[in-house]
């Protein structure tokens, strides 16, 4: 899918988003890595996500600080959107940070940036995702989505 505006992207995100919340009531837990070069939108992409999910706050790019956690309300159920950048972190690094464990909870929804560096793991391990690929190209953005 190639987007000419931002309003196309928002309106896409928004059904991506309607998507998320409808496959939650029966997976409980749902993993979407963001693959993209610097730029090309991951981040913007994640904060639109999160408001039509029902985020009231702003999200903030865990570039520094590589995972930030936000309660919200889904489906009558208590869950947490995981927003996760490994773009600071080595391939190899990336699962000391307990996300081994936290990526088998139920009640979480992870959107990860970066999220090549995770997909090896994910594919060895048969945890399902969504990859969602990213290109930049003049002022359009490019979007690729494969569930995995």
């Amino acid at each position: 899918m190639i987007f000419k505006s931002l309003k196309e992207s928002k309106k896409f995100l928004k059904t991506l988003a309607n998507k998320i919340k409808k496959d939650l009531k029966k997976k409980k837990r749902l993993i979407v890595i963001f693959c993209g070069h610097l730029g090309a939108g991951k981040t913007t992409f994640i904060k639109e996500i999160a408001k039509n999910l029902g985020i009231k706050e702003s999200l903030k790019s865990p570039s520094f600080i590589l995972w930030q956690i936000y309660p919200l309300k889904l489906n009558k159920a208590n869950y947490f959107l995981n927003h996760i950048d490994l773009y600071r972190i080595s391939a190899k690094d990336i699962l000391r940070l307990n996300l081994k464990k936290q990526l088998k909870r139920k009640f979480n929804i992870f959107l990860i940036e970066w999220g090549e560096k995770l997909e090896s793991y994910l594919l060895k391990n048969k945890i399902k995702y969504i990859k969602i690929s990213i290109k930049k190209i003049g002022k359009f953005r490019e979007v690729n989505i494969e569930e995995k």
